[in-house]
């Protein structure tokens, strides 16, 4: 029984897989497609524009896993770094000092985190990505304060104008 089920899952897997590489090449036969209705190429250019589709799709998977591998290089390097770090200090401190300074450090990662969550209940947000971007309305907002701003300094402006005695040489 158990056998079966594992061939059923390896043959999942396989088809899954099998599926996602042919919605790759059907991706780019579609655009080329699309593109070719929109243009009115020829096959000539149809094949070519295809070609040209599938080897920028390629060179977009390889950038891209040169900056995931770049990322995981980042990652071990800053966790490499933050272990010397952890290492000079225990030399420098004594062991009751240096668990004050860890047990700070959470306190202050944790007051960072409260304040996010403070900030997120100010502005009636419950998501905490809502908490850390500005919405759109915000934006709005502040785009209306600058523009509320520049007309009272336009009006003041032309009170100033009419204000102001004329300068033509009379009395």
């Amino acid at each position: 029984m158990r056998s079966i089920i594992k061939i059923i899952m390896v043959s999942l897997i396989g088809v899954s897989a099998n599926q996602m590489l042919a919605q790759d090449n059907n991706k780019t036969l579609l655009q080329t497609e699309r593109v070719a209705a929109k243009l009115g190429l020829n096959e000539e250019q149809k094949l070519a524009l295809d070609k040209e589709f599938k080897e920028g799709q390629l060179e977009r998977k390889a950038t891209m896993e040169k900056m995931r591998a770049l990322r995981e290089e980042m990652r071990r390097d800053a966790f490499v770094e933050r272990q010397a770090k952890e290492e000079r200090l225990k030399e420098i401190l004594t062991e009751e000092q240096y668990a004050k300074l860890k047990e700070s450090s959470k306190n202050v990662q944790r007051a960072r985190v409260q304040g996010q969550r403070n900030r997120a209940e100010v502005r009636g947000k419950t998501n905490r990505n809502e908490a850390r971007f500005s919405p759109q309305k915000d934006r709005k907002k502040i785009g209306r304060r600058m523009m509320i701003k520049k007309r009272v300094a336009e009006i003041k402006e032309k009170a100033k104008e009419k204000n102001e005695p004329k300068k033509d040489g009379g009395n």
